[in-house]
């Protein structure tokens, strides 16, 4: 889905709190912003809603290019 998801594009996931906290850990690994919500009904619900924010990143210089630049 990494490749999919445009940068700053959003994803929601709606399952089981279980599921939801073993994808938020995988959002993070990719480094997106990702946010639990409670469900419509309520806290006690068990399903809930996730969403997910690709975020824009670029790779850092590279410590070479940094010190020859100077």
């Amino acid at each position: 889905m990494d490749r999919i998801l445009r940068p700053e594009g959003t994803v929601i996931f709606r399952d089981d709190v279980d599921i939801l906290l073993k994808i938020k850990s995988i959002t993070e690994g990719l480094q997106w912003n990702s946010q639990i919500i409670d469900h419509e009904d309520g806290p006690l619900e068990r399903e809930k809603l996730l969403f997910a924010v690709k975020m824009y990143w670029t790779a850092p210089a590279d410590q070479g290019e940094a010190n020859t630049a100077s």
